[in-house]
């Protein structure tokens, strides 16, 4: 069984990865015509969504999630599809970024996002302990397995 943390990874970030993924390839073979610029545009999808969806799988999976949200084959497929998201939207954002970058504005950019996301990454990671901590508390305890064994 994933843990918790994996399996918000995976439905995340593969559920994004298939929806920009699908819409690269509409630019591609239906539209005709995918720039970098409309790459970007498109990866978009992939960073905000992604972001959404992660947000809403900690919200509303169980500290131990179980049933079909819980299959590790469905997890790591799902993990693979975001991980060749992550390749190919990373890519158009980097080609991107090279041809429009301006220091004066990027820079604080940057740093920005890179404090958002170590601030949501630990808050996430502070209210799980004290979720784990919680569920702690309020299980029964344990039976004692044989006072007299072992001293």
């Amino acid at each position: 069984m994933p843990s918790r943390p994996l399996l918000i990874a995976a439905w995340s970030s593969g559920t994004a990865a298939a929806y920009a993924l699908l819409s690269l390839l509409h630019a591609a073979a239906i539209e005709r015509n995918l720039t970098v610029d409309i790459g970007f545009g498109r990866s978009l999808a992939f960073w905000t969504l992604g972001a959404m969806l992660a947000l809403l799988c900690w919200g509303f999976l169980p500290q131990h999630p179980v049933g079909r949200v819980a299959r590790r084959r469905v997890a790591l497929g799902l993990l693979g599809l975001g991980g060749l998201g992550l390749l190919v939207c990373g890519g158009f954002t980097a080609a991107w970024l090279s041809t429009r970058w301006n220091g004066a504005i990027g820079w604080p950019v940057v740093g920005a996002l890179v404090v958002m996301t170590l601030a949501a990454v630990a808050t996430l990671w502070v209210a799980d302990r004290a979720e784990m901590h919680r569920d702690d508390a309020s299980s029964p305890p344990l039976p004692h397995q044989g006072e007299g064994a072992g001293g």
